[in-house]
């Protein structure tokens, strides 16, 4: 072999032995940031959810953490891999899960938020801890065993339960006695018709039409969704022509066994409580269709729950407000 060639396969690998002394400590600690957080999702199971401050805030704190164990000064010095480091692990996890069919898309969608910027703050803490001293693993891996001891604590708390409400508007160009006949009964919405948003196209089911045995006070209406699921409303206001409000209980029957379907509509934190459409006559015979819907959270963290909430029901209700427009402004 010529010396040059020598030379090249020499430098070679050197450097491979330098990056497997500086990066292969550090690639083991992200391997078992993972794996950690694997076993607090299974472990955790059900309770896994938007409802538990140790699910959502401990975990992703010490998720950033465990890599940064078996990182060097060097690598604790630079402000990038205390991003990159716990967003890799985040990232990885998450999708492990998502392959293994853990958890779908949505849920990791509401979740990320918490996990990327709390192991980030994590691995910033464990910085400010731990740089330029002499690292005791023993003692910080004892973190791990954190969210197993506070969360059976975290059950006997009583969590707080707060409703909120969101309201949508559309003005129809339509009398109201046809947006009456389009509201207390909905007929099949096709494909066609419902402009399906990013929400439904990753798991939030659409509706598809809404029945009712009896148009009066008590009166059942059965509200119909995408794959089965069904929302049972009882009628507790009945003014024909101006307003229709029912109480909205969901059947548990047909909850699909889809993991965001059964931690949020077959959980005990997130409940729907009633809607109302209320009609108001405009000038021009135009009428203002109003939609109003409330929701119950019961967690110590509701005001997260809010958001998501918010986003996800005011982009339903608007796009089911658009269809009622289309189809009476069609017939007007």
């Amino acid at each position: 072999m010529p010396p040059s060639q020598i030379c090249k396969t020499f430098n070679t690998n050197y450097k491979m032995t330098r990056l497997k002394q500086k990066y292969g400590l550090l690639i083991i600690g992200i391997v078992l940031g993972i794996v950690y957080g694997l076993v607090t999702r299974l472990a955790f199971g059900q309770k896994a959810t938007l409802a538990s401050v140790t699910y959502l805030f401990i975990i992703p704190t010490i998720l950033g953490i465990i890599p940064l164990m078996f990182a060097d000064n060097e690598t604790l010095k630079s402000y990038r891999n205390i991003i990159f480091i716990p967003w890799l692990t985040v990232a990885t996890f998450f999708l492990t899960m998502f392959l293994f069919g853990i958890e779908d898309f949505i849920r990791l969608l509401v979740l990320a938020a918490p996990f990327f910027i709390l192991s980030t703050i994590g691995a910033l803490i464990y910085r400010l801890v731990q740089i330029n001293r002499e690292k005791s693993k023993g003692k910080l891996l004892t973190l791990v065993l954190l969210p197993f001891l506070l969360a059976p604590i975290e059950e006997y708390i009583k969590s707080p339960s707060d409703t909120f409400n969101v309201k949508s508007e559309v003005i129809i160009n339509a009398t109201p006695q046809l947006i009456w006949d389009n509201i207390v009964e909905v007929e099949t919405i096709n494909q066609g018709e419902y402009n399906s948003s990013f929400f439904n196209s990753i798991g939030i089911p659409r509706p598809l039409s809404a029945t009712v045995d009896k148009k009066e006070l008590g009166g059942q209406r059965i509200g119909n969704f995408e794959g089965g699921l069904k929302f049972i409303e009882t009628i507790t206001e009945y003014e024909v022509n101006k307003k229709i409000s029912f109480d909205i209980k969901i059947d548990p029957t047909t909850v699909r066994q889809k993991v965001f379907d059964q931690h949020v509509l077959n959980g005990n934190y997130f409940t729907f409580v009633d809607a109302t459409y209320t009609l108001t006559e405009l000038k021009n015979e135009q009428v203002k269709l109003t939609l109003s819907s409330s929701y119950q959270l019961t967690s110590t963290i509701n005001f997260y729950g809010k958001f998501w909430g918010d986003i996800i029901l005011t982009d339903f209700q608007d796009r089911l407000l658009n269809v009622i427009e289309t189809r009476c402004e069609t017939k007007e």
